[in-house]
């Protein structure tokens, strides 16, 4: 079924993309067969996925970050029949990996391999306080069922000197922050996307469904600060 384009009830795309000659995720297509490797989802040393009452905004020694993810195909995306988000993945700065394998800090790769749904995944992680920046991310897109590829891009093309170039986010101790809903564009090509509620009224329903998955969590201390990034999104403050 085409994507429907109106993301969810109050998250929305909001304008399009800057045009950039040289795209970082330009230089990590492969075009492969079917089988892929996936990423490898542990809790790092410094981050741990956490659900339900573990959500809390009483941690004073580290801090929650909140995001969302759709992992369900787009159709009819730039050209392709179809692109899915695949992995994402972010290091704590500034990043001491020294290669490609290792596994990123901050790992999301729950996309389904045939059923998807076309609704956002809630995640909540707790971290060691800091600044983390994008150093992993794999979209597939097929032009039919026997022709599937891979944007790709690894840790060596996002880090310089240890700094991201993709975008980055920061925590303090006790802190719970939103980074924003993340999913697919597909203005000339298929890229990450980070998407976001629009207005005061649109951010607390999103805090308001947020509560049915984290139940002890504290929406009051919850701070809007979008992941930044010059490549997969725009500048956004609530008003």
């Amino acid at each position: 079924m085409p994507h429907n384009k109106r993301m969810k009830r109050g998250v929305r795309p909001h304008g399009r993309m800057p045009v950039h000659k040289n795209r970082l995720w330009t230089l990590g297509f492969l075009l492969v067969g079917v089988a892929y490797e996936t990423a490898i989802a542990a809790d790092s040393a410094v981050a741990e996925r956490i659900t339900g009452d573990a959500v809390t905004a009483g941690q004073t020694s580290k801090g929650v970050v909140l995001l969302a993810v759709r992992w369900d195909r787009r159709w009819k995306c730039a050209g392709f029949e179809n692109a899915q988000l695949r992995v994402i993945g972010f290091d704590k700065l500034p990043s001491t990996k020294a290669n490609d394998d290792a596994v990123a800090d901050i790992v999301l790769d729950d996309a389904p391999l045939v059923m998807t749904k076309p609704a956002f995944d809630n995640y909540a992680f707790l971290v060691e306080p800091g600044e983390y920046g994008l150093s992993r991310l794999e979209i597939k897109v097929a032009r039919s069922v026997s022709d599937v590829g891979f944007f790709k891009v690894p840790r060596s093309k996002f880090l310089k000197d240890g700094q991201s170039l993709g975008g980055t986010f920061a925590v303090g101790a006790g802190e719970v922050v939103y980074l924003g809903h993340f999913y697919l564009d597909c203005h000339q090509q298929p890229i990450l996307w980070r998407y976001y509620p629009e207005g005061r009224e649109g951010f607390n329903g999103y805090l308001t469904s947020l509560k049915k998955s984290y139940p002890a969590l504290d929406v009051e201390k919850v701070a809007f600060r979008l992941f930044q990034t010059k490549e997969f999104g725009q500048d956004y403050k609530l008003p």
